[in-house]
C-alpha cells in the first residue's frame, strides 16, 4: 500500500482551544468511548480517545488540554465491508491546570495535517512518524486527471485534460533493498504549475526534500494517506539552508490560522 504510515503525531494545542461536550461512542462495534470537543468556542467537534480512566462524567464546557495525541487509522462503521479505514485521534486529555505536556518538542511538528477540497488546517504533526524527508529518492511522475461528475477526464476549452496535480513517486533510500513492498513506496502530490516547473532538470535517482508538507487521511484500499507538498528542493541544496527554517514558518502559519 502506498503511504502507509500508521499513525502520526499531532500537537493537541495546534488544534485550538478545546471543551468538553460530553460522551459519545464509535467503533465498528459502537463499542470505543470518545470524548466530543467543541473547538475554538464553535459548534466544531473532534472526537479523542482519552487516556483509561478519563472522567466522563465532568462539567459541559470544561476546558481541557490534548497531550501526547496521535491520529491514526480507525475503523469506519457505516462502511467496514468495503475496507475504508478513518482518522481516529487518541491521546491524553488533561485540565488546563495541569503541568504536563507533550513529550515531542513543538519544532517536531513541522507539518499539518489538512482535510476537504480546500486543504482545511486541522493542526499540526509530525512528519518525521511517516518516513525521513531526507530519505527520499525519485523514481517517477504522473499526473492525476481533473474527472466531471460521471467520473470521466475533464477536459479544457481545447480538449486537453485538465491535471490537477502530479504524483512523486519516491523509494525511501534506507529500505530501498525490499523492493517487493509497496509500503515503502512515498507518493507526494504538487500542484500543476510547481511540477512542471520542478520536472524540467529532474531525473530517476534523484534525492528531493518536501518542503510545506501537509497530511490529509485517505483511508481507501490504495493508501491511508494523501500526502500534498509546496514544492521539493534538492537534497544537496536543502543542506545548505538552516534545518527545516522554511517548512516549519509555513506549516506554523497555517496551523495558526486554523485557530482563529
Amino acid at each position: 500500500m502506498v503511504n502507509k504510515f500508521g499513525s502520526l503525531s499531532l500537537q493537541g494545542k495546534s488544534i485550538g482551544k478545546l471543551t468538553f461536550a460530553g460522551r459519545n461512542l464509535v467503533g465498528a462495534n459502537a463499542d470505543v468511548a470518545v470524548a466530543m470537543l467543541n473547538v475554538n468556542n464553535t459548534l466544531n467537534t473532534e472526537n479523542v480517545t482519552p487516556q483509561a480512566g478519563f472522567d466522563f462524567s465532568i462539567t459541559f464546557g470544561t476546558p481541557l488540554k490534548l497531550i501526547d495525541a496521535k491520529i491514526i487509522a480507525g475503523t469506519a462503521r457505516s462502511n467496514q465491508r468495503s475496507g475504508a479505514r478513518v482518522a481516529t485521534k487518541t491521546g491524553t486529555l488533561l485540565p488546563m491546570s495541569d503541568a504536563k505536556t507533550d513529550v515531542l518538542a513543538d519544532e517536531e511538528y513541522d507539518a499539518v495535517f489538512v482535510s476537504g477540497k480546500d486543504k482545511t488546517v486541522h493542526g499540526r504533526v509530525r512528519s518525521a512518524d511517516a518516513f525521513d524527508s531526507h530519505d527520499l529518492v525519485l523514481f517517477r511522475v504522473t499526473p492525476n486527471y481533473k474527472t466531471d461528475n460521471r467520473g470521466e477526464v475533464a477536459r479544457d476549452d481545447y480538449d486537453e485534460p485538465i491535471i490537477s496535480n502530479y504524483q512523486f513517486n519516491f523509494i525511501q533510500q534506507s529500505k530501498s533493498s525490499d523492493v517487493g513492498n509497496d509500503d515503502n513506496i512515498v507518493r507526494i502530490l504538487v500542484d500543476p504549475a510547481e511540477s512542471e516547473r520542478l520536472q524540467a532538470g529532474l531525473k530517476p535517482g534523484d534525492k528531493l526534500v518536501p518542503q510545506g508538507l501537509k497530511f490529509a487521511f485517505a483511508g481507501n484500499d490504495a493508501t491511508d494517506w494523501t500526502v500534498y507538498a509546496d514544492t521539493l528542493v534538492a537534497l544537496d541544496e536543502k543542506a545548505t539552508e538552516k534545518p527545516a527554517s522554511n517548512q516549519s514558518k509555513t506549516t506554523t502559519n497555517q496551523a495558526d490560522k486554523a485557530k482563529s
